[in-house]
């Protein structure tokens, strides 16, 4: 029994060198010829040219990231004073652009 039980993960270990020998030489193949791609890449490009496209994926990215906290920040701030004033999200809109202060009945003359 000892001995099946060693010649199977001898043959589990030979297979598994030969399959990781294979993935090793495709993955490194397939790391030279993108190497070599964006290398070819960078060179056509330019430095400048890069740089900006850098800087306008940077300028993207942290925009939208912090469009997403403010849209986030802006809806607890609505909830919040929801519950604060007793009004439910599903009142509609009128409920939220109304002062706080100001009674639903009561009408302040502009200036």
């Amino acid at each position: 029994m000892l001995n099946i039980v060693k010649d199977t993960f001898h043959t589990i270990g030979d297979r598994s060198s030969e399959l990781a020998r294979t993935f090793g030489a495709e993955t490194a193949d397939l790391a030279k010829r993108f190497g070599s791609e964006t290398a070819s890449l960078a060179k056509r490009i330019g430095p400048r040219r890069g740089l900006i496209g850098l800087a306008v994926l940077a300028t993207t990215i942290g925009g939208s990231v912090m469009l997403v906290r403010y849209l986030r920040a802006r809806n607890l701030d609505k909830a919040r004073g929801a519950r604060e004033t007793g009004d439910h999200p599903s009142h509609g809109a009128q409920s939220h652009n109304r002062s706080r202060a100001q009674p639903p009945g009561d009408v302040q003359p502009s200036h």
